[in-house]
């Protein structure tokens, strides 16, 4: 058993540790990484199986789910960046997976994006093998744990805008640090 003197010289040791951020446990960092490592397996399995990059992809499949768009329809409800629709849909163009016609009565020339029979056919060869990736990532959680994982998503994204809100605590219980010990 362990004297008083003892625990106080324990104690004093581990608050001599430095404080710092675990970024194994910071939501942004965790979040972001998993991104990278999805996207970039993504990167790999589009290009080499259909041909497409990610964003290709996803720029057909949100065409397939709501029909023909402007690129500001597809930047702005799909969440990618203006320019690599821009430059996506180009490409899809070229490859014959959509087909591109400018709207006549927009003052702003917006054109108008729309699947292309070559670019249906993809999305229907593509579909039952994104099920497959997507049931083997999920693979081990039940629907609860998903359903969850959407729930905590969702929260996270409503409290993005508080993040630089005054806090009456230094820290919560359950935040992202640990001490370490500097020579």
């Amino acid at each position: 058993m362990k004297t008083r003197a003892a625990k106080s010289r324990a104690a004093r040791r581990e608050l001599a540790k430095e404080l710092v951020i675990d970024f194994e446990r910071y939501v942004p960092t965790v979040l972001s990484s998993l991104v990278a490592k999805l996207r970039a397996n993504a990167n790999v399995f589009f290009p080499e199986s259909y041909g497409v990059s990610l964003a290709e992809w996803r720029i057909l499949s949100f065409l397939r789910e709501y029909g023909p768009a402007s690129a500001y329809d597809i930047w702005t409800r799909a969440h990618l960046d203006k320019a690599v629709v821009s430059r996506e849909s180009a490409s899809l163009a070229r490859k014959g997976l959509v087909k591109i016609a400018p709207v006549k009565s927009s003052t702003r020339n917006r054109s108008e994006i729309s699947l292309s029979a070559a670019g249906i056919t993809l999305l229907d060869r593509s579909f039952d093998e994104i099920l497959r990736r997507h049931d083997n990532l999920t693979a081990g959680l039940d629907a609860k744990s998903i359903e969850t994982f959407f729930r905590v998503v969702q929260h996270l994204e409503q409290r993005i805008p508080h993040m630089a809100d005054p806090s009456a605590v230094s820290h919560s219980t359950h935040a992202p640090v640990k001490r370490i010990e500097r020579d």
